[in-house]
């Protein structure tokens, strides 16, 4: 399996968003990183698999949680992009891959 590196903006947005279910309800937060995580090794597993989205990006659904992993398939490693959240707008990402 490729390793997985997270641009520095996606990875603010997976803590920020942990934080913010942990204060909602405790163990919240671990519940999302968990599936997170879980998400990233099936992309890791198949990242061909992903939706494809803008800009060759590829695209999976987080598990019972309103977020997408937007990741790019390099030929050594992935590379998230985004730890989006559906309600966010569309793309917003995008200025990452420039």
């Amino acid at each position: 399996m490729k390793p997985v590196t997270y641009h520095r903006l996606a990875e603010n947005e997976l803590i920020e968003s942990a934080l913010h279910y942990e204060s909602r309800r405790k163990f919240l937060g671990d519940n999302f990183l968990d599936l997170v995580d879980e998400t990233v090794t099936r992309i890791q597993s198949n990242p061909a698999w992903g939706r494809p989205g803008k800009l060759n990006t590829r695209t999976w659904k987080v598990r019972r949680f309103p977020f997408r992993i937007v990741y790019l398939e390099h030929a050594t490693r992935i590379w998230i992009v985004a730890v989006a959240h559906l309600s966010r707008k569309p793309g917003y990402w995008s200025v990452r891959l420039e």
